[in-house]
């Protein structure tokens, strides 16, 4: 097949690892071409990330000024209008984009960089061509970077009831007064947490035995408290029978329980219950690209597929489904792709993922690093423990905030840390410091001896590993 366009390198995708690897492509020499079957930056920007925590952001002032009694402030009650909290979600997303229909910003960006970008979903020909649009593009290399798409869980008559996606109850023009949000992991905490704050009357439903199950099992409980704080019902074990359009715009959710059933009843049904690779119509078995058995894209440390040519890179690949992971793949695969394309001698990098923090904007920050106690103890046997309720720091009195915890968890006999997690204010700031620690292969010992600045709250570190013990 004969093509019009040739490159060094294809990048499939311009979310948050493509993005980066065009950029490592492009600093390497190569010819670059970008293929984007929507808005350039992904999900992130455009849907996900950046319009959540602007969301969030809105929450967090506005919970502050309800608690302005508490500072000897005096304020008239405070108010809001759901749109305006709408329009300033998007003036963020268009101060990072740079707004219009694909990403002004970007399209900027990409045109100083000399990368030609083609716009639509692409296939594969065969393992160096790839179709947009009727055009044949022809790539040395290639970079797979499409991300994901959500997960519909097999509910019975679900289909039937105009349920909304995560992203679209981040993107709505009106505030529904009840909300059934169906999944207990980040983005249901975070969508929950929003919405309650505002007002809302939330249900979550969580099918394990905890919200925010990959943290560890003592913050989770915590996050836990934080949502019924806010006013967020919460159900454990929750077995979804099956959801009935009532009409007239009332949806419901059955429940099974053990004394029988249970209808809930709301305005919105919002589904958070996970993600797959988004690798529906690339055609890869035209290309050798092999899957495995969750249906991903098998790639080494050089995030090479089974194609050497043909890398893929964040969350399409399987790996720990982060932004910053998916910038960190994006960049090695990228880089690796130029080296292959223009044939250097540089040898080829490696991903490495040893320390990945990580963090969940709940009412109370939830953020985490490495091992948690039970995955230490499992390794171990018995660990180190040390805690600090950040109740006792001199920043959380100032700041009325005396809610959460700092937890280290350490190996039982060198004492060098192997997790750290935190809930709390400035948790996703703080936890860094245990990440650096982590990653440095520091001791306990030596994050007690370091003099932290009075009062913040990354004394809670200091505090933390001041008091371990063994458990």
């Amino acid at each position: 097949m004969n093509a019009k366009a040739s490159f060094d390198v294809i990048v499939i995708g311009t979310g948050s690892a493509g993005f980066s690897a065009i950029e490592a492509a492009v600093k390497q020499g190569a010819t670059v071409c970008a293929i984007e079957q929507g808005k350039i930056g992904g999900e992130c920007p455009n849907l996900a990330c950046i319009p959540s925590k602007a969301l969030l952001r809105t929450a967090s002032v506005y919970r502050s000024l309800q608690q302005a009694r508490a500072f000897g402030l005096s304020v008239s009650a405070p108010s809001f209008e759901f749109s305006k909290l709408m329009q300033y979600r998007d003036s963020v997303v268009e101060s990072i984009t740079g707004g219009g229909e694909k990403g002004d910003r970007y399209k900027k960006m990409f045109a100083e960089m000399g990368v030609d970008v083609r716009y639509g979903n692409a296939r594969f020909l065969d393992d160096h061509m790839l179709e947009v649009n009727g055009e044949n593009i022809y790539g040395k290399t290639i970079v797979i970077a499409t991300g994901t798409v959500d997960v519909v869980p097999p509910i019975q008559d679900i289909d039937r009831v105009p349920y909304k996606r995560w992203s679209e109850a981040l993107h709505q023009k009106r505030q529904p007064k009840s909300m059934v949000i169906i999944g207990g992991g980040p983005v249901g905490c975070e969508i929950a947490t929003f919405y309650a704050t505002f007002g809302t009357r939330v249900v979550l439903l969580q099918q394990g035995d905890r919200v925010l199950n990959r943290e560890d099992e003592e913050i989770s409980q915590l996050a836990l408290e934080s949502l019924k704080q806010l006013g967020v019902d919460v159900r454990m074990h929750a077995q979804i029978d099956s959801m009935i359009d009532s009409r007239g715009g009332v949806y419901g959710v059955r429940l099974r329980q053990e004394h029988g059933l249970e209808m809930i009843a709301v305005d919105q049904i919002v589904l958070a219950s996970g993600k797959r690779a988004n690798v529906e119509g690339l055609e890869l078995s035209n290309a050798s690209v092999t899957l495995d058995q969750s249906g991903t894209i098998k790639t080494t440390k050089d995030l090479r597929t089974t194609v050497p040519h043909i890398f893929a890179a964040g969350d399409v690949d399987g790996g720990m489904m982060f932004t910053h992971v998916a910038h960190h793949e994006g960049a090695i695969a990228g880089t690796n792709a130029a080296i292959l394309a223009k044939k250097k001698r540089t040898p080829l990098l490696q991903i490495n993922e040893r320390v990945v923090p990580r963090v969940t904007f709940i009412a109370s920050e939830v953020a985490s690093v490495g091992m948690t106690q039970a995955q230490a103890t499992k390794e171990y046997k018995q660990v180190l423990v040390g805690r600090c309720q950040l109740a006792r720091l001199g920043r959380a009195s100032t700041d009325h905030q005396r809610f959460g915890l700092m937890k280290l968890i350490a190996h039982p006999k060198t004492h060098k840390l192997l997790g750290a997690h935190m809930i709390g204010e400035r948790a996703g700031e703080v936890i860094h410091e245990a990440a650096l620690a982590i990653y440095l292969n520091s001791t306990t010992d030596k994050l007690a001896e370091m003099i932290h600045a009075f009062p913040t709250y990354s004394e809670a570190v200091v505090a933390a590993a001041s008091n371990v013990t063994l458990e």
